[in-house]
């Protein structure tokens, strides 16, 4: 088939690491056979478009175009755009909530005039699930999540997203595709000696919650357990942790690593004993499955739809954020898991959420939008 995904977020030369959960689902679309164009919609006034905006990225085509409310023809070169590939398209495919307001008035004339295409909506995004944790002007506007009745098919990357994608869906419209997680090489045993070495992927935002993870070292320090804490991540703030990890005298159990490749990611990953980020709100929490997917079990918060996947067999989930009770979570894990081999951890999760796995969900959800539409 062929399928066309309209993209709100996309990974480009100047920005690599935006959203390659989208390119990683495209992969996983076109490793069933599927012929894909992607269309990259930059939308909005602070969003600079690309260097270039016609070209590919990993094999697949895609064009760039900008859609500024403040300047009204963008939105109609935009809309031009989609009209044309749409007409190509068997299927379309949007991605990111934001993506359906910018395809809806293009498929929505081509159904009026008898032209319409079957339609699939993926949703990874936390504000469909938890508005009030985006912003107060999102939460008052959450109302839009209507516009996921247009869609003939939705899918959430975890179970608690589609729940709730549901409640604004056609009937019996929504259903789970989870993120890609690739296993970055082979997966290598944990030592769980001393200190215990612990690592947190994530940016250095309040959201996810920096500051308690260094009290946690503190607190481990003060019960006598050596431990070292690597965040691989940067954010605004950087200054704060700093001077945190500074004031408890960790200089020497905490180091923030800054914002690494993907390949970096993988090795900090493996010369950990357990990922540690007790983290506010995620979905499918991508970088707690990667984690896994390298054989270290998860210590984190129980917050979003990634219990899923992470249970009492790879992770502890606990509901109190305090540094104690994180702590004490982190000693069970080291005990529960030290004598568990990596490849038992890893061998369910690299299964489960492969290239392949998901690809074959995506055909079942064509399949199901082309018998609706």
């Amino acid at each position: 088939m062929k399928i066309l995904v309209v993209a709100t977020w996309y990974p480009y030369e100047e920005n690599p690491a935006e959203a390659p959960f989208n390119a990683e689902h495209v992969e996983a679309i076109r490793g069933q056979g599927h012929e894909v164009r992607v269309v990259h919609v930059r939308l909005g006034t602070g969003q600079a478009m690309p260097s270039q905006a016609n070209g590919s990225w990993e094999g697949v085509p895609v064009r760039r175009v900008a859609a500024d409310p403040k300047r009204p023809l963008t939105l109609l070169a935009c809309q031009r755009l989609l009209a044309q590939e749409m007409a190509w398209a068997d299927v379309v495919h949007t991605m990111a909530f934001s993506s359906v307001l910018v395809a809806l008035p293009v498929w929505n004339a081509r159904m009026l005039t008898g032209r319409g295409r079957p339609w699939v909506h993926t949703e990874h995004w936390n504000g469909v699930v938890n508005p009030a944790s985006v912003s107060p002007l999102w939460n008052k506007l959450s109302g839009l999540r209507r516009v996921l009745r247009f869609p003939h098919v939705v899918t959430g990357v975890t179970g608690q997203l589609a729940g709730e994608m549901q409640r604004f869906a056609r009937p019996g419209a929504a259903r789970v595709v989870p993120c890609v997680v690739k296993g970055r090489g082979p997966v290598l045993p944990s030592t769980f000696g001393s200190p215990l070495k612990l690592v947190a992927v994530g940016g250095l935002i309040p959201r996810k919650r920096p500051l308690t993870t260094i009290q946690t070292i503190g607190w481990l320090r003060d019960q006598g357990v050596p431990a070292h804490l690597t965040w691989v991540g940067d954010g605004p703030q950087r200054t704060e942790c700093e001077a945190l990890v500074a004031e408890l005298g960790l200089e020497d159990s905490v180091t923030l690593a800054g914002s690494v490749r993907p390949a970096e990611v993988a090795a900090h990953l493996t010369a950990a004993d357990l990922f540690f980020l007790p983290t506010e709100q995620e979905n499918f929490f991508t970088s707690a499955a990667e984690a896994l997917a390298a054989g270290r079990a998860v210590v984190a918060t129980r917050v979003g739809g990634f219990s899923d996947y992470a249970d009492d067999s790879n992770s502890r989930l606990v509901d109190d954020p305090r540094p104690e009770v994180l702590g004490a979570a982190i000693l069970d894990a080291a005990e529960a898991f030290k004598d568990v081999s990596a490849d038992t951890i890893a061998a369910p999760i690299r299964e489960r959420f492969s290239p392949e796995t998901i690809g074959a969900l995506f055909d079942s959800a064509y399949l199901a939008a082309i018998a609706k539409a």
